[in-house]
């Protein structure tokens, strides 16, 4: 396979610019377990309180992404995968390692002072290096340590080292099955939903890859229905329905039919809308995403250390959450610009040019 073959299509707007969306949510929910808002303001809680279904979006989006890169040319081969993993690396882990470097250097620097940490064992050694190496979300902790939601990228990665394998054979497969697979897959989100009650689909360490299987091979599946023609943008926008009626009535899997009916509806609604040359800022915010998500940590220490030293009333408290989300929005773009897109392009470029010159050798 070609090296032009392996390289993702660009960005597609419409589905950027959910991914802002879906951090947006994740972040609001975030900041309301820290300042306890929807305790006072009662009408928020159905959508807010659900915001941890910004990830089960994510993870939506991204086995329906990867199908549209991948599935009409699966990674085929030693040198196929190692370089699809390699971008995958180059794209999660450097920012990552660095968010989570930075966060032993801050907890480090806290106790010297004299800084009460609280639940120590969250900083333990080996937590740091189950969630250095990305292992935390595949059943090996049940302590929810250091970076939290880097569960989630761990989760991932199952996934990204899962994808070569499961690509070939889904591309086997008749529409029909995969309607099939479609329903099985969501009456799994709906069992995993029912396990345990008042968790809804909010697993993490425990039952987490569960979690992500189900979606991020409901993301597949979609993507190949969706691409081969057979769900009509109607359908799909129908479908989005089910999510104001799954945050009413508390039911996480009926959300997520609608959060993944919304990416088909978004793509169908848009097809030919590549990003623009110039995106706007709700396109750099959702590119950003990622960034967003794994800095969140350095917004909630900052705002545990405000809340220890005052009770703030619910008016503070609605500005701690404003100037939090736009801190948070800001950091993620920070991080994405001057961490991630700069190490995403050196590590590539280092790869290119050790298979250059693997290939000179060769042909020489």
């Amino acid at each position: 396979m070609s090296r032009q073959q392996l390289n993702p299509p660009p960005r597609h707007a419409g589905l950027t610019r959910l991914r802002l969306l879906f951090i947006s949510w994740v972040v609001v929910y975030h900041l309301d377990l820290l300042l306890h808002v929807t305790v006072d303001v009662a009408w928020l809680r159905p959508l807010i309180r659900k915001g941890y279904l910004g990830v089960d979006g994510f993870f939506l989006l991204s086995g329906f992404v990867l199908w549209l890169g991948y599935g009409a040319s699966p990674p085929q081969g030693v040198t196929d995968v190692a370089r699809f993993l390699v971008r995958r690396f180059a794209r999660t882990w450097p920012l990552h390692a660095v968010a989570l470097i930075a966060l032993a250097a801050l907890v480090g620097i806290a106790t010297a002072c004299g800084v009460e940490v609280r639940d120590p064992e969250r900083f333990a050694q080996s937590e740091f290096l189950l969630q250095l190496f990305l292992l935390h979300a595949w059943e090996t902790t049940r302590q929810l340590a250091w970076n939290s939601p880097s569960w989630a990228l761990s989760a991932e990665w199952a996934g990204y080292l899962a994808l070569p394998l499961l690509l070939p054979g889904l591309t086997r497969l008749s529409v029909v099955t995969c309607a099939c697979l479609t329903g099985v897959a969501l009456f799994g989100l709906w069992t995993l939903s029912e396990l345990k009650s008042g968790v809804g689909l909010n697993f993490t360490l425990h039952l987490g890859l569960v979690r992500f299987g189900l979606e991020f091979g409901l993301g597949l599946l979609l993507g190949r229905i969706t691409a081969a023609g057979y769900i009509p943008v109607i359908l799909a926008k129908a479908g989005v329905t089910a999510l104001p009626f799954g945050l009413l009535l508390g039911q996480d899997a009926l959300s997520v039919i609608g959060l993944a009916a919304l990416i088909p509806a978004i793509w169908l609604g848009g097809h030919n809308q590549l990003a623009p040359a110039r995106p706007d800022l709700i396109m750099r915010l959702g590119e950003a995403s990622f960034g967003t998500y794994i800095s969140w940590v350095f917004i909630e220490a900052a705002i545990v250390a405000i809340l220890r030293v005052s009770q703030p009333e619910l008016a503070l408290r609605l500005l701690l959450m404003v100037i939090g989300f736009a801190a948070s929005q800001a950091l993620g773009w920070a991080a994405w610009r001057f961490i991630e897109t700069p190490a995403q392009r050196g590590i590539l470029a280092l790869a290119d040019r050790e298979r250059d010159r693997k290939v000179a050798r060769s042909v020489h």
